[in-house]
């Protein structure tokens, strides 16, 4: 098989596609042929170092492909079956051939056979964690004000639609610059995201929202935690800014009645795969009714996929990048 290997990490990162044997369909796994591979800046965190994930490795949380081979114990799935599946406790997705849990595999036939897949692999890691954090962690109400940011961003244009469809009254979101607001369309509110914390209270009368999900990390944290309203929550959904971390004080949380919580659904994965495969299923059952939209910002091929880590690391992209495999 191909496959685009980390062969160093850091600032001098090297990355390179690599002839290599074929993973094996052991027992309770399946392997795939992969079609498309979602690119997403924890691919740029981990080449960077962020882990300090032993190399050589193969990064790639989502794929979608046929199934090549069934390992022993494994039953819902044939040979050739159009799949979606996550690779987020393996890693490995940019390869011609991937293993995967059956859990964390979801059939792109029967009632999802029309979303197809280039939009599955688009939506699979975003949508189920954007289901999971509106959904699960915040539990947002009818009726209730969020706040999104890196609201064009591939995960935060999701979080954004799926807490439109739970009934959020107001979604507001934050965009890095005014090209990107003054560009966008659709049914957020952009704000640019040095300016959030005073217009989010402007716009709520001073009441702040209910909730703040932040997949970008840094300073922006303990400015979200002052928006919230009493019990508000602030999800914490990544650090694509690769920001130092900050500090939230727990008497803060107790005095302003709010609360933080995290949902990284790669660790959850490996606690509770079943969930997050169920999430998965879904919210790509949400798009192929059309209740979400996969914002496909452009599709490479297999060898280029160093420059489009590089495309996600200028921030100057919206939606999602895919590798053609």
């Amino acid at each position: 098989m191909q496959a685009f290997v980390v062969e160093q990490t850091g600032e001098h990162r090297i990355m390179r596609l690599q002839e290599g044997p074929s993973p094996e369909a052991l027992p309770g796994k399946l392997t795939i042929d992969v079609v498309y591979a979602g690119v997403g800046m924890i691919d740029s965190l981990l080449s960077r170092g962020y882990l300090g994930l032993q190399t050589p490795f193969v990064p790639g949380l989502e794929v979608s492909g046929y199934v090549r081979a069934i390992g022993e114990g494994v039953e819902g799935f044939r040979i050739g079956q159009p799949v979606v599946a996550l690779t987020l406790t393996e890693l490995g997705g940019y390869a011609s051939v991937v293993a995967a849990r059956p859990e964390l595999t979801v059939p792109l036939d029967g009632p999802l056979e029309g979303l197809g897949m280039e939009r599955a692999a688009a939506l699979a890691v975003n949508a189920a964690t954007a289901y999971l954090a509106v959904k699960k962690v915040a539990q947002v109400e009818p009726g209730q004000h969020v706040l999104v940011h890196g609201a064009l961003g591939g995960l935060g244009s999701l979080v954004g639609q799926v807490a439109r469809r739970q009934g959020a009254a107001l979604v507001l979101g934050t965009v890095g610059s005014a090209a990107k607001r003054d560009a966008a369309s659709g049914e957020i509110k952009l704000l640019l995201r040095g300016e959030f914390a005073e217009e989010t209270l402007r716009l709520t009368g001073g009441k702040g929202v209910h909730h703040v999900f932040d997949p970008v990390g840094g300073v922006t944290r303990t400015r979200s935690f002052e928006t919230l309203q009493p019990l508000g929550r602030l999800i914490l959904l990544g650090n694509a800014s690769d920001e130092a971390d900050t500090e939230l004080r727990l008497n803060e949380a107790w005095l302003g009645n709010r609360a933080a919580l995290g949902l990284n659904i790669g660790a959850y994965a490996a606690f509770a795969p079943d969930a997050v495969g169920e999430a998965m299923y879904q919210a790509l059952a949400m798009a192929a009714r059309g209740e979400l939209e996969a914002d496909i910002y452009g599709v490479y091929p297999m060898a280029q996929a160093e420059r489009a880590i590089g495309l996600l690391e200028q921030g100057g992209t919206t939606g999602k990048l895919l590798l053609r495999i």
